[in-house]
């Protein structure tokens, strides 16, 4: 059985080829032309494809029997998905899992949220067997944080006292490997264990670190502002302050079972991600 990852130079692509190689796959991965792919699996078959050209990305598709489809944050996300999709239907895949976001719909004010939407309603419409992964915000995310938390002991986001379920992309790999080994169909919303503030995020890590850690709660605007000075696209910015908004409309508070349900294990905690920040937080 050939397994095709797309995306798979991210993390969570990462965390997904780690599992089938576990489980004694060779999986095909691809990624983007020239992207920087040493750290990927050597029991993996890379091929570079650019997912905004359909002929190519059926190309890369052909042969295979399962895809998980994931595309990389982009401005027209919902045409690489359609791209995919497409190209599964014409290569004969007999299988997809989608990686979606957690709170997922057309129509949507936050455009992940719409894209994915879409882009999962067109995976149904197409007849393929398939299942759908929509997690919640990464634990791997407060890597982003680390010069922030170096700089001024602080994580600098705008979400309030929001409460989110946070989740390991092990746990996503796990699931995604577990899915496309298996004929299961369905959508499934993956949480963490728990949901937490960024308060109480900041404490745990404080734990880790030796030293405090807050939660600061800057305006939209001003975050913004930094973002833009950091060289980030006015798209992105304007994504994930759509994103940030919905965690302090409540939406990432939810947790669920799914993890549990379609590994057999419970999720990681983040006490036990923090763990694992030890030494970065220190240096």
């Amino acid at each position: 059985m050939t397994i095709t990852v797309a995306g798979a130079s991210g993390v969570v692509g990462r965390a997904v080829t780690r599992e089938l190689v576990r489980l004694g796959h060779r999986p095909r991965v691809l990624v983007r032309p020239g992207s920087p792919n040493r750290d990927l699996s050597p029991d993996a078959t890379v091929v570079e494809c650019d997912l905004t050209d359909r002929a190519a990305t059926l190309r890369a598709l052909h042969g295979s029997d399962r895809l998980f489809l994931l595309t990389p944050f982009h401005p027209d996300q919902l045409v690489l998905q359609r791209n995919l999709i497409a190209a599964s239907a014409e290569a004969g895949v007999g299988r997809v899992v989608k990686l979606s976001a957690l709170g997922a719909r057309p129509g949507a004010e936050s455009s992940i949220h719409h894209q994915h939407g879409v882009g999962d309603d067109e995976l149904r419409a197409s007849g393929l067997p398939h299942a759908v992964l929509r997690p919640n915000a990464f634990m791997q995310n407060a890597l982003q944080w680390l010069p922030t938390i170096r700089r001024s002991d602080a994580i600098v986001l705008p979400v309030g006292s929001a409460r989110v379920s946070m989740i390991d992309v092990g746990d996503i790999g796990l699931a995604a490997a577990t899915l496309l080994t298996s004929d299961a169909v369905g959508d499934y919303d993956l949480t963490g264990p728990e949901a937490l503030t960024y308060r109480e995020v900041a404490s745990i890590l404080s734990e880790v670190a030796g030293r405090r850690i807050r939660h600061v709660d800057a305006e939209p605007a001003e975050v913004a502002a930094a973002m833009r000075s950091a060289g980030i696209p006015d798209w992105a910015v304007a994504a994930r302050l759509q994103l940030y908004a919905t965690y302090r409309a409540g939406d990432a508070e939810v947790v669920t079972t799914a993890i549990n349900d379609v590994t057999g294990r419970p999720p990681r905690d983040y006490r036990s991600f923090a763990a694992d920040l030890a030494e970065p937080l220190r240096n």
